[in-house]
């Protein structure tokens, strides 16, 4: 069954809040850039990747829904983002186990997408919408995911500065 259009799908889930909509969509830009980066499976141009800064430093701290919402939001960013690294890494082990871990832990936007919901509709709304936001984003199985990571197994390093 072919998935809803993603932009329509957060706003009916985040209550056609468009400023919530909007913090969301620039999340996925810019995470999706960074997983580019990292990942090196897809070439991201000079454009992009200034765009994904301008986003990050200019745009999201000035996003509305964020701006409101910032002491709340930024701790599950934060999360968001260690979990997307550690999954990084234990993705590019050789264990089975920490492969499906990581897939576990790769994709914890939906969790603060989850969390939106909350912040608009509060809590009944967020249990009324929660397990089709987890629906919508986790399109991928666990099998197509472990398939995806054999192909593309580059070790991850830390670059350390001196």
């Amino acid at each position: 069954m072919p998935r809803q259009n993603e932009a329509t799908f957060l706003r009916s889930v985040l209550q056609n809040n468009e400023a919530a909509a909007s913090f969301c969509e620039m999340l996925f830009r810019i995470s999706q850039t960074l997983d580019d980066l990292i990942d090196k499976d897809k070439p991201v141009s000079d454009g992009v990747l200034i765009r994904t800064f301008w986003e990050t430093l200019i745009e999201l701290p000035a996003n509305p829904f964020y701006r409101q919402h910032e002491p709340y939001l930024r701790p599950l960013m934060a999360s968001a983002l260690q979990d997307w690294r550690d999954s990084t890494c234990l993705e590019r082990s050789g264990s089975y186990h920490y492969k499906t871990l990581a897939f576990v832990l790769r994709d914890q936007l939906t969790g603060l997408v989850t969390q939106c919901a909350y912040l608009i509709g509060g809590y009944e709304w967020m249990s009324q919408v929660s397990l089709s936001i987890r629906d919508h984003f986790h399109e991928d199985s666990l099998q197509d995911y472990l398939t995806g990571v054999e192909r593309n197994d580059i070790p991850m390093t830390e670059e350390r500065s001196a």
